[in-house]
């Protein structure tokens, strides 16, 4: 399978972006806050504004872009429009390092850029609606492996390079040149007389994709995945701050410990795939939350760092399940549409942001972190079980009427 996902032209352009995409996002994103308000001198209110419009915006830009896609069937154009905007973002911010610019380039340039991001998971569904030997799931899963390989593995080399007096502002150029280098490659691998069939696109106006996309159904089970999702949310918030005050240990083993989980990810995802040939993706997503839940409710109960290490086996399975499966169950969620299905992964990550972000502000005003730490997991957990649910009896309701169709 891995040789026919590298060796499809559609699906190889993902992946390529996907990992320079990942060494872009990587470079910027753990420095943009020390850039924003040490150097550029945002306030610390100011700086949230700025992420959180510019958050905002970038699921907008995503939700259009996918639809335009779907309705037009110029993916291509639409991925190097966002790459151009991506890599002239990079360089400006480098060049005019200035609030006006670090607000443009945050609030409206990045935000338009990161389209790409969907838009390449889009390319992963189209390339396995072609190609009769690739198997959609794996595609995705692959496409997500990928990127989380790329972003896991940047920022050991940024710590080595900063240690040796780098400025922080080349992440920037890191970025723009991350963009170009995707322009580059989807001008060469995906030349214009290579289009995508033309029966991916989707005919329907904006109004109608609109209301497609909130649909009643299609709504409870993003709000579902977004819960989940943000159980992610809450241990990127939660682990240091653990580590540090319940298990005794030092910057350093938090750096480690995330670093390992990370590396544990990559294969668990490229193997879970297989178990959706046995089991639904609301069932395995079950199991991962379960996994990964139960991980975060003890981690602050672990006598000392020397015990919590022991928990990073299943911390990595349970991340690596609930970070790749529900890609590929979002995308479903408007099965036929491979953009705007992809454009409701950044719904998904901005929904799980603000989840994330709501339970920790509710749970630390009642509770220490541990405390936190639980009502997340109870909450993702719950979720999991309410999403298994609705699945469970819509396939029992299929399935009947299936059986009453055919007697």
């Amino acid at each position: 399978m891995l040789k026919t996902a590298i060796t499809d032209r559609l699906l190889r352009v993902a992946l390529i972006g996907l990992i320079l995409m990942g060494v872009g996002a990587a470079s910027v994103g753990p420095l943009q806050s020390i850039i924003g308000i040490e150097k550029i001198g945002f306030s610390d209110a100011g700086y949230a504004l700025i992420v959180t419009g510019g958050a905002l915006f970038s699921v907008v830009a995503s939700v259009l872009v996918g639809i335009y896609t779907d309705q037009s069937g110029r993916f291509r154009e639409a991925l190097l429009a966002a790459l151009a905007v991506g890599a002239a973002g990079g360089l400006l911010m480098f060049l005019v390092p200035s609030k006006v610019a670090f607000l443009l380039v945050h609030v409206v340039l990045f935000p338009v850029g990161a389209t790409a991001f969907t838009q390449y998971f889009a390319l992963s569904v189209v390339a396995a609606r072609e190609n009769p030997e690739l198997d959609q799931p794996y595609a995705a899963t692959l496409s997500r492996a990928t990127f989380s390989g790329a972003f896991a593995l940047t920022p050991v080399i940024w710590g080595y390079a900063l240690v040796k007096g780098a400025d922080v502002l080349a992440a920037y150029v890191v970025i723009a040149c991350a963009n170009l280098l995707a322009l580059a490659a989807v001008l060469t691998l995906w030349r214009r007389d290579h289009t995508v069939s033309q029966t991916v696109k989707s005919g329907k106006g904006l109004l109608a994709s609109l209301s497609e996309l909130t649909a009643p159904g299609l709504l409870v089970r993003l709000v579902l995945i977004c819960v989940i999702t943000a159980t992610n949310g809450l241990y990127n918030i939660l682990l240091g701050l653990l580590i540090l005050n319940n298990l005794g240990g030092a910057e350093s083993d938090v750096a480690l410990f995330a670093g390992l989980i990370a590396f544990i990810e990559i294969p668990v995802m490229m193997l879970t795939v297989r178990f959706l040939r046995v089991m639904s993706a609301s069932a395995l997503i079950l199991v991962g939350v379960s996994i990964y839940g139960g991980f975060l409710a003890v981690l602050g109960l672990m006598p000392s760092i020397g015990f919590a290490w022991w928990l990073v086996l299943p911390a990595g399975i349970g991340a690596g399940i609930i970070l790749s499966i529900p890609i590929g169950y979002v995308q479903n969620l408007v099965a036929d549409r491979a953009g705007a299905g992809s454009s409701l992964l950044s719904v998904n990550h901005f929904g799980g942001a603000i989840i994330a972000s709501a339970i920790f502000a509710a749970g630390s005003s009642i509770t220490d972190y541990q405390g936190v730490a639980m009502i997340g997991a109870v909450i993702a957990i719950a979720a999991s079980g309410v999403l298994f649910t609705l699945d469970y009896r819509r396939a029992r309701e299929m399935r009947s009427a299936k059986t009453a169709d055919q007697s």
